[in-house]
């Protein structure tokens, strides 16, 4: 439950800088008339209905399970992360690429770009911080950003910093476009800073729609770590051969593990019952992050 409550930590995190950015961009983004101020309330927008998805998938994939889901509503994080990535997609990146090319198009001098910039300043430390928030609590589970990236599990809290750490790069990007203005006094980097966002959003979001779909259709683990898995049931002895393993994340930290073994045809029931409890054991020694494993044992087969 700790590790529950921590992801919803982070989650909440980002949704309070998301709803602070849209109350502070919307207004500045009448004020300015700039694109790249809109974007990021846009950004805002989608972020927080983002995280607010989020929130849903982690209470609903802790509910308990009953007659009609006998496994539990763990796959629940993955739908829901699915709905935040698409919101990201089209508010975020649809809005922001609409008032951008709108700037390019029908170009717009700036009120107060100052403001602008001030505001800016402003969005790259609040996405900061929850940027650091979010990786604290990856890498003190997993070791490093790069292992949680290369893996398709725990989406909601991947989700929550991948868009914090676009929603603190856009505005690096837009910060940059808004100093340009002020310099070449070209409405042109606006619209740039503005249509940047978009693609930043555009592509994050496809990154994570492409995992939440893995996820919902069934994705294995990787092939290490299915290799990984063999070798710790072949090391517990009493097992002839392994004819298929299939593991699969059935919730957002949870594996499903289905083995067809050749056994040993001596092996009574009680000791059959000790393997498959040796076996879960020694894989949740392995993968300590993995909340519950799985493991179905069918007959020996006769050969």
């Amino acid at each position: 439950m700790k590790e529950d409550n921590s992801d919803q930590k982070v989650i909440i995190v980002s949704l309070l800088v998301n709803l602070t950015d849209i109350v502070i961009n919307l207004v500045v983004a009448l004020i300015t008339g700039s694109a790249t101020i809109f974007s990021e309330m846009a950004k805002g927008i989608a972020d927080s209905l983002g995280s607010i998805f989020l929130v849903i998938g982690q209470k609903r994939s802790q509910k308990r399970k009953d007659q009609d889901h006998p496994l539990g509503y763990s796959r629940e994080a993955f739908f829901w992360s699915l709905m935040s990535a698409f919101v990201m997609l089209v508010i975020g990146g649809g809005l922001s690429l609409w008032r951008g090319v709108n700037q390019l198009i029908h170009p717009e001098p700036l009120e107060s770009p100052y403001l602008a910039m001030i505001v800016i300043i402003i969005a790259v430390f609040t996405n900061g911080y929850a940027v650091s928030l979010s990786a604290r609590k990856l890498k003190e589970e997993f070791g490093s950003l790069k292992v949680i990236f290369s893996y398709y599990h725990h989406p909601l809290v991947k989700g929550a910093f991948l868009r914090d750490l676009i929603g603190t790069t856009t505005s690096v990007f837009g910060l940059f476009a808004i100093f340009a203005y002020q310099i070449w006094d070209m409405p042109l980097f606006d619209a740039l800073g503005a249509i940047i966002s978009s693609v930043l959003m555009t592509g994050s979001s496809l990154f994570l729609i492409i995992q939440a779909r893995a996820l919902i259709t069934g994705q294995t683990l990787p092939k290490e770590s299915i290799e990984e898995l063999k070798e710790i049931i072949l090391r517990v002895g009493k097992i002839e051969d392994i004819n298929s393993l299939v593991a699969i994340y059935s919730g957002a930290n949870e594996i499903l593990l289905d083995a067809d073994l050749d056994m040993d045809e001596q092996l009574s029931t009680l000791e059959i019952e000790e393997i498959l409890d040796v076996i879960e054991d020694s894989i949740k020694e392995a993968f300590p992050n993995i909340n519950r494993v799985r493991v179905l044992l069918n007959s020996p087969q006769k050969k």
